[in-house]
């Protein structure tokens, strides 16, 4: 058990690989397919009334991280244009209601810039 949790602690700058930032948090994605939502059966669950129940999934195809909407009330958004599937790229700013979300892939700047901020992180220069 030592192992794993000194393993978790190790930042995670320094890790190849996906993640999620939401609110200063950083969300490892370890799993092909990760859902969100509203209810406890989703790996990443938001306390927030105007979510679905289950509001979206990211998949692994490919090599490729895709966003799903799951017929969800409030839509699902990346980088402010409503979705029903979307291939990811580094940076995209999902949006599910009033939760903003990024997406980093393999992109430790992005990840290190964005641990500080709690909104706005569309506000990021991404160069793209």
């Amino acid at each position: 058990m030592t192992k794993n949790k000194d393993a978790f602690l190790k930042p995670f700058t320094n890790r190849r690989g996906a993640y999620l930032v939401v609110n200063r948090q950083i969300i490892p994605l370890v799993k092909e397919k990760i859902t969100l939502g509203r209810i406890l059966e989703n790996d990443i669950v938001f306390n927030d009334d105007f979510l679905s129940r289950y509001h979206a999934e990211i998949i692994l195809e490919e090599e490729h991280y895709v966003l799903y909407d799951k017929d969800s009330t409030g839509g699902t958004y990346v980088n402010g244009v409503k979705i029903n599937r979307c291939v990811l790229n580094s940076g995209d700013l999902i949006s599910l209601v009033n939760i903003q979300i990024m997406f980093v892939n393999n992109n430790s700047t992005l990840v290190s810039k964005s641990t500080g901020m709690t909104q706005g992180l569309g506000s990021l220069h991404l160069g793209r």
